[in-house]
């Protein structure tokens, strides 16, 4: 279940309790191959401070491409990443638009804390929209990440090497 926050227009904050480790959910949210998994369907990514993530999803016909740098990269415990194009073609100079996880143990799960900010003023029905994504979004890197610990760990009878 995604939990929303209260939020001001261009704001968003969604929380999401994962059943995996820290490690396992920095890893889904900054590797190109683990992206494709559950966010894109195409990316590549140089998960550093300074480095950069481009996503490409097919949209129809047509594709869609973004491009973002990693800010802030406190491994297993923090990510932002400010997008330089949100996918519409256009390189801001300026780029307003962060997105950040927080990643906390919390009753022997992860809690994540998602917050997306924009400092251009979104329409209702664009801000609906995009609060309405994020929940999609946060739930498939749940599914994704749960899955992935499950299968990293030896089923009852095997042994771990």
């Amino acid at each position: 279940m995604v939990k929303s926050a209260q939020s001001s227009k261009g704001r968003i904050e969604k929380k999401v309790l994962i059943n995996a480790s820290p490690s396992v959910i920095f890893r889904a949210l900054t590797d190109g191959k683990d992206l494709v998994r559950w966010f894109c369907d195409r990316a590549s990514s140089d998960p550093r401070e300074g480095g950069e993530l481009t996503a490409h999803w097919r949209i129809g016909e047509a594709g869609q491409k973004g491009r973002a740098i990693f800010r802030k990269f406190l491994p297993d415990s923090f990510l932002e990443l400010i997008w330089v194009d949100d996918g519409d073609g256009v390189t801001r100079e300026n780029p307003g638009h962060t997105v950040s996880y927080a990643i906390r143990t919390k009753r022997g799960s992860s809690e994540v804390v998602m917050t997306d900010e924009d400092d251009r003023e979104l329409a209702e029905e664009t801000y609906a929209f995009l609060d309405q994504g994020w929940n999609s979004v946060l739930l498939e890197l749940k599914d994704y990440c749960e899955r992935k610990e499950r299968s990293s760990k030896p089923r009852p009878g095997e042994t771990a090497e």
